[in-house]
């Protein structure tokens, strides 16, 4: 069974309004009907022991929990879907685990700066797990990655990560878990709200369960979020629609199929393209969605 990888990033795009959109699978079998669905109802959550190193005391991962909780409320009310805190764990690795093994990390420096140019990980895109380094895009603030079967579209793994390191320009984002007041652009510090880890988790959760950005700033599920957000942590109805329509207490997780999405008024895109297939492992090229306009810099 060939299993792909799907980067779920935070980017701005255009799009059109949707109650929620569900995330289209890369099949290698030329059915472009398959969603990224889990295929269980009980998945693990493991947060790095790390934390935040800017983050006061351990209100990272109160943060964490709590975004969490929110996705929990909504299950409690339609599915039997269930999010269980395991062990914090050391040096975690992404896209490498089971449905007990989703890690949530934060890459406190980016590879640019930790990894030697002479190392093969370059090429092979294993740096971030190598050294728990930010390998990917300077502008995007948190990313999800889904690996599943690209014959079913099952998800076996999704994990998910913070940028925290520091962009080529030095800049980097500041999570925040305080309420209030929000932060001044350039005057950004733990004593205001400047890019808030509740939120940013309640989002990536949303990958995390199969849901796609839509288009409205009023979505869980919107690309976007200016400094000092804190709505996302929230979840949107139209966004629990999606996941309680996705996964029905009692019965089988909705296939993404024409039949469902007329049946059960489910509207799924792909705004994903097909990398290349390598020792059986189909990868995904990167969905770009960026839950930031554009990278402001942090007061230190």
């Amino acid at each position: 069974m060939s299993r792909a990888v799907l980067l779920l990033l935070l980017v701005p795009g255009l799009g059109w309004a949707q109650p929620f959109l569900r995330t289209r699978a890369l099949s290698n079998t030329g059915d472009s009907n398959l969603c990224v669905t889990w295929g269980v109802r009980k998945v693990t959550y493991r947060m790095d022991a790390a934390g935040s190193a800017k983050t006061p005391v351990e209100a990272e991962f109160t943060a964490i929990d709590n975004a969490f909780a929110s996705w929990q409320n909504v299950a409690r009310g339609c599915s039997d879907f269930e999010f269980v805190r395991g062990a914090r764990i050391m040096n975690p690795k992404v896209g490498r685990g089971s449905a007990d093994d989703n890690v949530v990390t934060f890459r406190e420096e980016n590879c640019r700066e930790a990894v030697p140019l002479t190392d093969a990980c370059q090429s092979d895109g294993s740096c971030g797990n190598k050294y728990g380094c930010w390998e990917h895009g300077d502008a995007t603030i948190a990313l999800t990655t889904s690996t599943y079967s690209t014959r079913t579209g099952v998800v076996f793994d999704s994990d998910i990560e913070f940028n925290a390191g520091a962009s080529a320009d030095g800049a980097r984002f500041l999570f925040t878990t305080i309420s209030s007041p929000p932060c001044v652009e350039g005057m950004e510090s733990v004593f205001c709200t400047a890019y808030d880890i509740q939120s940013t988790a309640t989002h990536e959760i949303g990958h995390f369960v199969g849901l796609d950005h839509v288009n409205g700033t009023s979505s869980t599920m919107a690309p976007t979020a200016p400094l000092g957000e804190l709505q996302k942590r929230v979840i949107d109805p139209g966004t629990a629609s999606g996941f309680c329509g996705t996964y029905p207490r009692g019965k089988p997780p909705v296939p993404c199929d024409e039949l469902a999405q007329l049946k059960n008024k489910i509207t799924a895109r792909n705004t994903g393209t097909l990398g290349c297939s390598c020792d059986g492992v189909l990868v995904a090229a990167p969905w770009l969605a960026v839950f930031a306009l554009r990278r402001r810099r942090s007061a230190r």
